[in-house]
């Protein structure tokens, strides 16, 4: 789904909230022509520079080598569109309520960290508007959809922790009821890792726990992708206060690596030593998994990230 598909949803969502009759497919055209990226860097660009050329304010804040940047509605009053710069996966992405990136004096003020939040449909606050819900969830299901596939198809490969289970498809989600449609494989209670090649019906989706995380990762030329879906508890006795939320995290191999350690030497070195550790507890997982019938994809191909190669297993 490209963004044309996701502006259109959001229009037609707010068409249906709010009682319009229609939205015509000229509509959609105007809207799609008027969200030209506000903020166009890659990882690896100039900070600085960045802040120098942006086309929205931006903050900044200085500590230790750190470098931070803020351009969100809260901090700036704007709501940017962001554009990945980058020869072979770049992205034009849907509106955001907030976009910040981090940089370090060290590095030459190189860009190694980006966060997201998207600007998402808006949730009903009527927790007893079943007709309202019914209308938000499925345009929250395509936008999300949407983002997805613009991340696949700009050539971003499934990335699977070495913690992780090698699984597959619909295995890698938990829906509620348990064991609803099928098994599933996933052990985690509030936070999964998910397939990003896996769609989704909306069935399924409407399925997903209340209370939970899904992240699906990415992985390309020593870059990380992760995309994190927050579905909101939704309960009778509860208001609604945020809604559903979904956010995005880019990381070069550096930036990856700093729950590591302070430096990158120090980092690598803390990485390459949990490995071990790491595999063991992706083995357990396995057979657990395997036991239940589950497929293991035992041809995947781990990246190398900071030169160090996972052994096979």
């Amino acid at each position: 789904m490209n963004i044309a598909n996701i502006v259109s949803l959001i229009i037609a969502f707010g068409a249906c909230a709010f009682g319009w009759s229609a939205i015509n497919n000229s509509t959609a055209q105007e809207e799609k022509a008027t969200m030209q990226p506000d903020l166009v860097f890659a990882l690896g660009d100039d900070s600085d520079e960045v802040m120098r050329s942006a086309k929205v304010p931006i903050q900044r804040s200085h500590i230790s080598t750190a470098l931070m940047y803020d351009a969100s509605r809260i901090a700036t009053g704007v709501e940017p569109v962001f554009q990945l710069k980058d020869p072979k996966h770049g992205i034009v992405f849907p509106q955001t309520t907030d976009v910040e990136f981090m940089s370090d004096t060290e590095e030459g003020r190189r860009i190694r960290n980006i966060q997201l939040t998207f600007k998402v449909p808006t949730s009903p606050k009527d927790v007893h508007d079943t007709a309202a819900f019914e209308i938000y969830d499925e345009a929250m299901y395509h936008y999300v959809m949407g983002v997805i596939s613009l991340i696949n198809g700009a050539g971003w490969k499934r990335y699977i922790s070495l913690a992780s289970p090698r699984l597959e498809g619909r295995g890698t989600y938990a829906f509620q009821p348990s064991g609803y449609g099928g098994p599933t494989y996933v052990t985690f209670p509030r936070l999964f890792y998910a397939d990003p090649d896996y769609k989704l019906s909306f069935d399924e989706w409407k399925h997903l726990p209340r209370g939970t995380s899904v992240i699906w990762s990415w992985y390309a030329d020593g870059n990380f992708f992760e995309l994190k879906y927050n579905r909101d508890e939704r309960s009778p006795d509860l208001p609604i206060t945020l809604g559903d939320q979904l956010d995005a995290q880019i990381q070069s191999e550096a930036g990856w690596l700093d729950t590591f350690g302070a430096t990158y030497d120090a980092a690598r070195a803390k990485y390459q030593s949990v490995i071990p550790k790491y595999l063991h507890a992706r083995a357990e997982a396995e057979a657990k998994a395997r036991a239940q019938g589950a497929h293991i994809l035992t041809d995947w191909v781990d990246p190398t990230i900071a030169g160090i190669t996972p052994p096979k297993n």
